[in-house]
């Protein structure tokens, strides 16, 4: 029993005698706890869907024809029966999708073999055969005109003309005792500066812009000037050139390049002293737009209707037979 006015030796709310009974209270947490990432991995989805549909609506819009068709072809492309399902061989097996009785297989279809790369088009073969006519006939007149001055003949011999897959080149080389310039110097002679004006004189008449190039031998530049070599020398030859002939009637701007070689690129790869390697080259250019000059029973005539040079009979002599072309 108890004792009087103490407390009861027993444990509270009707335990057994002796027990104590412990409350543990959680202080809980002020606002919202994590909900998971599971919302941003979906959303990052979502929004990566999204930038794949409007690219394919920007493809769509930017595509041609031409190219919609193709997509659409290698979605869709020709089958026969055979790719309906099942197979022909022991383990064929059956077809997946039964074909209509009345249906017809597609049939296959045929491809205009590819274009080789670098290949030309008839349209392009036809204006380069064009374009070789004129160069042989520009070849001839060149001569003549050269031929008809008499001081100039000696000087066919310092010409060398050939047509390469670039256009028609045009090499005036030195000689021995007839150098087209002073020694060491981008001085013209005066022969070189005529023959030069017959030559633009007849390229004038010409549609197709030009390359202008010279040339030196491997003897290297021995003269006063500092910091001065044979490509300061060459550049310096082909400018004095392109003078003379705009002078004598090539617009200047028909004259694509003004380019100086030095020795890179000899005449003569095996005798890189030899004095043809010092040489000036106007390279008549092709013309990517397909103009060419026409002609008439009264010679070539330009496209602008210039005047006409004399006629010609399309025969290209020999104007150097000792040199290899280029």
């Amino acid at each position: 029993m108890a004792e009087a006015g103490g407390a009861p030796t027993g444990g509270g709310s009707g335990g057994p005698p002796g027990q104590v009974i412990v409350v543990k209270k959680k202080a809980r947490g002020g606002g919202h706890g994590h909900h998971g990432g599971a919302w941003k991995v979906a959303y990052a989805d979502f929004v990566t869907a999204m930038m794949a549909f409007f690219l394919l609506l920007w493809l769509l819009a930017v595509s041609s024809e031409e190219q919609k068709q193709g997509i659409a072809y290698y979605f869709n492309p020709p089958s026969d029966a055979s790719q309906y399902g099942g197979g022909t061989g022991i383990m064929g097996g059956s077809a997946a999708v039964e074909m209509p009785a009345h249906a017809t297989p597609a049939a296959p279809l045929e491809l205009a073999p590819p274009t080789p790369p670098g290949a030309e088009t008839d349209a392009e073969l036809a204006v380069k055969a064009k374009e070789d006519a004129m160069f042989r006939a520009v070849a001839e007149e060149m001569t003549k005109a050269v031929m008809n001055i008499p001081q100039l003949k000696a000087m066919l011999d310092n010409m060398l003309i050939d047509v390469t897959p670039e256009g028609l080149r045009i090499s005036i080389t030195d000689a021995a005792g007839r150098e087209l310039f002073a020694q060491g110097s981008a001085e013209m002679n005066s022969l070189t500066e005529q023959l030069l004006g017959v030559v633009g004189g007849v390229l004038g008449k010409l549609p197709n812009r030009l390359a202008l190039g010279g040339h030196t031998d491997t003897v290297p530049y021995r003269g006063q000037r500092p910091n001065y070599d044979n490509w300061n020398l060459s550049a310096d030859r082909a400018q004095a050139m392109r003078r003379v002939i705009t002078m004598e009637g090539v617009p200047e701007r028909r004259v694509s390049r003004v380019a100086g070689f030095a020795s890179s690129e000899p005449l003569l790869p095996d005798q890189p002293t030899h004095v043809k390697n010092r040489r000036l080259t106007i390279i008549v250019l092709r013309s990517k737009q397909g103009t060419v000059a026409q002609f008439s029973q009264d010679g070539l005539i330009a496209p602008q209707g210039g005047p006409t040079l004399p006629p010609d009979s399309f025969s290209l002599p020999p104007l150097t037979p000792d040199l290899p072309p280029l």
